[in-house]
């Protein structure tokens, strides 16, 4: 297990810093079917002998057409966007896991060149509180939302913002690139709060591993998706929108959410 986490660790480095990623489709992978219920154990490391010392290490980096695919894959629910960001963010442009342990979700703008990466991560399956996959100068700072929660930020030579920060049981790490400085204070702040509730609501949650039947393949009710659910994350992900678009409380939204027009 541990050599499985400084793999991971090298991988969430060199693909945060690069922005380039490698990935093998899902139904390639053929991964194991997650999903979160209201009963079973947390799961064993599955993965683990593919990334033994006589094994070659597979390429970690798995790509997914929605939400409710990605969260069934590594079997807790995942941090989107804050409700306010949809419109101009959503939807996104790569849903990817990191060998099913980590989420990461990237965005662009559809009004200039700014990206957002959005990464969650359940902290007693991966083993740490920091998946930015940055090691250089941190500087601790108070988000700027109402609980005053202590994050993590850094700035790359390319001028990216790393931000780093844990609640509950999730680690969470963003990443945010070509906006301003006020433009990213209110980022944060809501990116914050959001994650505070998410975690909160999210807590109780279980595990339980659905295994590939005899034939290798996914089980046959994995793979029945209607269109319609393809397109927002699973149930258990959703969060109830705010009021105000501009709320620092906006909470996490669906990407159905934002197709739906104002009433």
């Amino acid at each position: 297990m541990k050599k499985k986490h400084l793999f991971l660790a090298a991988f969430l480095a060199a693909n945060i810093l690069t922005g380039q990623v490698a990935f093998a489709e899902e139904a390639d992978a053929e991964p194991e079917e997650i999903v979160a219920e209201a009963t079973g154990e947390a799961p064993a490391d599955t993965t683990a002998a593919a990334m033994g010392e006589d094994v070659g290490m597979a390429n970690p980096m798995l790509e997914y057409s929605d939400v409710p695919s990605l969260e069934r894959a590594v079997g807790f629910p995942v941090y989107y966007l804050p409700g306010n960001l949809l419109a101009l963010y959503h939807p996104a442009a790569h849903i990817y896991s990191i060998d099913r342990y980590v989420s990461d979700i990237r965005f662009q703008s559809k009004a200039d060149d700014s990206k957002i990466t959005v990464r969650t991560a359940l902290i007693e399956r991966i083993g740490t509180d920091d998946i930015s996959g940055y090691y250089g100068e941190w500087t601790q700072q108070h988000a700027g939302d109402v609980k005053r929660t202590q994050v993590y930020v850094a700035q790359t030579p390319t001028g990216m913002r790393v931000v780093r920060w844990s609640a509950g049981r999730f680690a969470f790490a963003i990443t945010i690139e070509g906006v301003d400085d006020n433009t990213f204070r209110n980022m944060l702040k809501n990116f914050v709060s959001v994650a505070d509730r998410f975690a909160h609501k999210y807590r109780n949650f279980r595990l339980n591993y659905k295994p590939k039947n005899q034939s290798g393949q996914q089980p046959a009710a994995a793979a029945q998706e209607t269109p319609e659910a393809a397109q927002q994350p699973a149930e258990s992900a959703q969060e109830t929108p705010a009021a105000s678009d501009n709320s620092e409380e906006a909470a996490q939204q669906t990407p159905e959410t934002s197709e739906k027009p104002a009433a």
